[in-house]
């Protein structure tokens, strides 16, 4: 008993340390080469001593540093949303991504990049989410997994086609902007986005992680968790709400980043098992480690910064593929 319970605390040890080691070796990628032990001694004398950073210090201070953050935070508010989703939705191939809630968010990016450029970008992304949000709410009452996933499609592709005819009817420029949030990337990360995330986060995660064990028990049968005294509706409605704003604070400074969700719940729950006070935490460790390699990919493999929406679709979309066959497989 002993010895399981060591092995489960050494892999939760190493998965919360994951996010660190990835961090450190993406500071070291990038079409430009940088002595990092003599870049740490930098760091040193500019904040103790006010020494003025070289070159190579701007560009891990001012480029790679807040690039490395967003995606840990990211990649760990899509992971932890996807934790979620399966488990409220009692559904393990359905994520914010799938579902259209990124779609969602991206179409109010788009409308107030090409219509409404007064309005904040992230207020009209957040809209955008909460109604595709809603839309799955109202849909998930009278529908079944799979059909349920299909909705989710369908909703996606009504965003998009709404996106892509935004994007051909502006001008240019504006045109370029939007084709980036759809691709997805990291490459236009500042602090004040970092900083805009990191509230966002904490805000959410933490109502969500209070919330753990009655997440727990949503996956339960309907009729046990009314008699447990879950009110199953209004707490769908509260995740959702908390999963609609973070996808749109995030959509609204990376632009649609996909799969993330879908794939890295299900590791999680392959380590550490299902119970949502260890999953979270862990899909959210898992996450931020997963999307920091990928973008390292996306910087590491071509002198241009390659969009990480494709970057994930390449590397990810064959394991969606072996998760549906084996749904369907089980329903038989």
């Amino acid at each position: 008993m002993m010895n399981k319970k060591l092995i489960t605390n050494i892999k939760i040890s190493l998965i919360f340390i994951s996010p660190i080691i990835c961090s450190i070796l993406m500071l070291d990628v990038g079409a430009i080469e940088v002595d990092l032990q003599k870049i740490m001694h930098e760091f040193y004398l500019h904040i103790f001593y006010g020494n003025n950073l070289s070159t190579q210090g701007h560009i891990i201070f001012d480029t790679r540093l807040p690039r490395i953050l967003a995606a840990i935070l990211i990649g760990a508010s899509l992971s932890g949303c996807g934790a979620v989703m399966q488990s409220i939705f009692k559904n393990p191939l359905i994520d914010p991504f799938l579902l259209g809630i990124s779609s969602g968010a991206a179409l109010g990016c788009a409308m107030s990049i090409g219509i409404f450029p007064s309005i904040n970008l992230s207020l009209l992304a957040f809209c955008g989410a909460f109604f595709s949000a809603m839309l799955i709410l109202m849909i998930g009452k009278v529908s079944n997994n799979i059909s349920l996933i299909l909705v989710g499609v369908v909703i996606s592709a009504f965003f998009s086609a709404i996106t892509n005819l935004i994007q051909f009817f502006v001008p240019a420029e504006e045109s370029q902007s939007i084709t980036i949030w759809l691709f997805g990337s990291l490459g236009l990360i500042e602090y004040d986005d970092v900083f805009m995330i990191s509230i966002g986060f904490v805000f959410t995660f933490g109502i969500l992680f209070i919330l753990h064990s009655k997440i727990n028990i949503l996956s339960l049968q309907d009729s046990e968790a009314i008699s447990l005294g879950i009110n199953i509706s209004l707490l769908k409605s509260i995740c959702m709400l908390l999963i609609s704003f973070i996808c749109a604070l995030c959509v609204s400074v990376s632009g649609t980043i996909g799969w993330i969700g879908l794939i890295v719940p299900h590791i999680a729950r392959f380590l550490v098992g299902s119970n949502m006070k260890i999953l979270l935490p862990c899909s959210l460790a898992i996450g931020a480690s997963i999307l920091l390699l990928s973008d390292g990919i996306a910087r590491g493999i071509s002198t241009f910064d390659l969009p990480i929406g494709a970057i994930n679709a390449i590397i990810f979309a064959p394991f969606f593929i072996i998760l549906l066959y084996r749904h369907i497989n089980a329903k038989h």
